[in-house]
């Protein structure tokens, strides 16, 4: 360890200012001759990770863990066929005009006229369609057969078909988006997968059956409840004892728009089929919001001193 020849500072080794003075320590021709990490930084969040010479791989700063780039042997599923798109573009923009228009009295009155459409970007998310024949164990509590408790265990098996359940493996739409869109496709019309906006799905083929295993029970969960004895139920589980199963990669059609209202951001979804079916999020009118709450507490305030003073 050598000392700073103008503070007389001590100096570790590598540095290039005194830590005290700041004055320069070594000459860059001497850094030159080192190998040195250089420094990958992300853009949003300003971490940085340091890629090192010696291990030829990157290092994370905050634990020293070498990370490996992965090498998958099991593939990604990849969509076989896909739904056409019957809303184009033009449609797709009309149909956002509208939905703005009919936002309600807590939206801006201007918001229609004013957004600013930033993006109109097609997409064939991904999806799995599943048909299947399985036997399905539950078990619930109903109020059936209750005497002192509320409720009584209850269970049993019924066999069941599944057609053309749609199991979305969608990464550029949420769980939500996609079943507020499955309803309404038409799976009987298929073309083949061309090259332009179709997205890859979220899960590796191994994993894929699990994905699709939860399909099949989220759906025989709501099919079961016709077979609980009783008025009332709760606790719904079921067990799939599938005895044959297809299952097909499709790519699903939908509209994903970014608009603009007074500087704020918002996202919304157009059917790639039918045109009616949009959701997304709005700006609200806060006054309008504070004018009815504040409405809402005199009527209140009203009744109170109307039976006070009788």
């Amino acid at each position: 360890m050598s000392a700073c020849t103008r503070c007389h500072g001590q100096l570790e080794h590598g540095d290039l200012r005194c830590a005290i003075c700041a004055l320069p320590a070594i000459s860059l021709a001497a850094t030159e001759r080192q190998d040195r990490a250089k420094v990958l930084r992300c853009t949003d969040c300003n971490a940085a990770i340091a890629f090192s010479p010696a291990v030829q791989a990157p290092r994370c700063a905050f634990c020293g863990a070498t990370m490996a780039i992965e090498q998958l042997v099991d593939p990604l599923e990849v969509a076989e066929v896909r739904l056409p798109f019957t809303v184009d573009r033009a449609a797709a923009e009309a149909s956002l005009r509208g939905w703005l228009g009919n936002r309600g009295w807590f939206a801006p009155s201007a918001l229609r006229d004013e957004a600013v459409l930033e993006s109109l970007t097609p997409l064939c998310w991904a999806g799995w369609v599943v048909s299947a024949q399985a036997t399905v164990a539950w078990t619930a509590d109903s109020d059936e057969g209750a005497k002192r408790s509320a409720w009584a265990p209850h269970a049993g098996k019924v066999p069941m078909r599944f057609e053309s359940i749609v199991v979305p493996a969608s990464r550029g739409l949420t769980l939500d988006e996609c079943r507020k869109l499955i309803p309404y496709y038409d799976l009987r019309r298929t073309e083949p997968v061309g090259d332009d906006f179709v997205e890859s799905f979220d899960a590796q083929r191994s994993a894929a059956r699990v994905h699709v295993q939860r399909g099949i029970e989220a759906t025989a969960r709501t099919r079961v409840e016709p077979h609980i004895p009783g008025r009332r139920y709760r606790n719904i589980r079921v067990a799939c004892l599938l005895q044959g199963q297809t299952t097909q990669r499709v790519a699903l059609p939908a509209w994903v728009l970014a608009y603009r209202y007074r500087g704020a951001a918002y996202r919304a979804i157009v059917h790639g089929q039918r045109p009616e079916v949009v959701f997304g999020a709005a700006p609200t009118n806060w006054t309008r919001v504070a004018l009815v709450v504040l409405g809402a507490l005199a009527v209140v305030a009203a009744i109170i001193t109307f039976f006070a003073t009788r």
